[in-house]
């Protein structure tokens, strides 16, 4: 159990606001709290990082990292952070694009000629890196059979080979986006084959040594097993070996949430840890920008972009992503008005304690900021009258998965009392018309929502997921 010091716990029990203490007694209150939720989860551990321009670095546990040995989490305890590694992925190949190595919108086989994929529209539209970044591929998700092994490939086209059948292209790439951990893989081959090195040397060398991270690693060696937290299924109890994944640059690196606090440091200064430059301002921009779309080219800018996601939580756009692992859950975000980032981990599988804890902590962040306003428009909803109709979802994420196959997988757009609503079997919510193609929800300050044409058919894009019109209402 973390140690936290009897003035923060007073105030903490007199309920008085964090507002009112200084930077430290309020960081030690949060991480009381935190402790709280994680308790009651059954969690084991846990650790943050918050980065902010006006407090620095800030880092505190809670819990154990071990529950046999008792051994407590600390801030340089090692977690798995997942799909995070994604985030690194992104960094790496915008690196090469500075040096003039690469560029994003590069197809696939001109730097893989012999890359695992089978295009149908490979003539006309091949699958480019930045779809690749943004997941605009047109490639399923990897199956859980595909997922972890006891023992490591020897080499990334290796675990292609495993099972290259699952490498076919579902839609015309840069129409959707949808997640896919095959992406990764394929972004794993362009590092390697345009650096000339092993992907795991290359994200070491270039990328986590000069943030400053010594600690992370992306195997299971000696001194990573003394030092990693041990992973506990959804209970917080049973522990989970450590499990291999098929391809490294889907989510393999460990590290510490001390050294975790330089990604957000390069983030939030705009490519820049302590006094050095790592990367351009203007790359840090490409990533929070997703440009290869449907949506994205009718001006939609939330988003997935190269490695970074997007999310809004009481109207505050975080940029950011989360991180999977057998036994550990991680998320990482930023706000750019609040100036300030966190990281934030538990040993344990439980999603609904890692979103109550991250709300927390964003609630931190910006609880002194105003609430973000949406910006004023005047467009008549009755011009939008041709996007309503009935929709049915284009995409999924497995192959196991049907379009289409439930009510869930249906919407209709209607346009009732001079206003425009989703109607789905959940019921109905209010869209507001941004631009002309551009919509956000009700309560959002932004446009969450493109719907645009291409060759003929209309489209649908939010984080909900891609649908297509079928026809007008009756």
């Amino acid at each position: 159990m973390r140690r936290v010091t009897a003035l923060a716990a007073i105030l903490l029990v007199l309920g008085f606001p964090a507002m009112a203490l200084s930077a430290g007694a309020a960081f030690e209150q949060l991480l009381a709290e935190l402790d709280t939720l994680r308790a009651a989860h059954d969690v084991p551990g846990f650790a943050l990082t918050l980065v902010s321009g006006r407090d620095g670095l800030q880092t505190g546990a809670g819990g154990v990292a071990d529950r046999d040995s008792g051994r407590a989490v600390t801030p340089d305890t090692l977690f798995r952070i997942g799909s995070i590694t994604k985030t690194f992925n992104a960094l790496a190949v915008l690196l090469l694009d500075e040096q003039g190595r690469l560029e994003l919108d590069t197809p696939l086989h001109k730097i893989v000629p012999d890359a695992p994929l089978e295009n149908p529209w490979a003539d006309t539209n091949p699958v480019r890196i930045a779809q690749l970044l943004e997941h605009s591929s047109g490639l399923l998700d990897i199956t859980r059979e595909e997922f972890d092994h006891n023992t490591p490939f020897a080499t990334l086209e290796a675990a292609f080979a495993f099972r290259p059948q699952a490498r076919v292209v579902q839609w015309p790439p840069g129409l959707h986006s949808v997640y896919s951990n095959a992406n990764a893989g394929l972004v794993g081959l362009v590092i390697e084959h345009v650096s000339g090195q092993d992907y795991a040397d290359f994200i070491i060398t270039r990328l986590l040594l000069p943030l400053g991270m010594r600690s992370a690693s992306l195997s299971d060696d000696a001194t990573t097993r003394r030092r990693l937290a041990t992973g506990y299924d959804t209970d917080g109890k049973t522990p989970i070996p450590y499990w291999h994944m098929i391809f490294p640059p889907l989510g393999a690196i460990n590290a510490t949430p001390r050294e975790m606090g330089a990604l957000l440091e390069l983030f939030l200064r705009r490519g820049r840890v302590g006094s050095e430059q790592l990367l351009d301002a203007a790359a840090i921009e490409r990533m929070e920008r997703p440009a290869t779309t449907l949506g994205a080219r009718a001006g939609l800018t939330y988003g997935y972009g190269p490695g970074l996601d997007q999310s809004l939580y009481q109207g505050f756009r975080w940029y950011g992503h989360t991180g999977d692992g057998d036994g550990y859950l991680s998320s990482f975000g930023y706000n750019r008005t609040a100036d300030a980032g966190y990281f934030l981990t538990i040993n344990a599988f439980n999603h609904d304690a890692l979103r109550a804890m991250r709300e927390r902590v964003q609630d931190f962040l910006t609880h002194t900021l105003p609430a973000p306003q949406a910006p004023a428009t005047s467009i008549d909803p009755e011009s939008l009258r041709p996007l309503t109709g009935s929709y049915a979802a284009v995409t999924r994420r497995f192959q196991w998965q049907g379009p289409a196959r439930q009510d869930a997988d249906r919407l209709q757009i209607v346009l009732e009392d001079g206003a425009l609503y989703t109607r789905t079997a959940k019921g109905r919510r209010r869209l507001i018309p941004v631009t002309a193609q551009l919509l956000r929800r009700e309560g959002q300050p932004l446009a969450t929502i493109a719907i645009a044409v291409q060759d003929g058919e209309r489209y649908l894009q939010a984080d909900f997921g891609n649908y297509r019109q079928t026809g007008e209402l009756p």
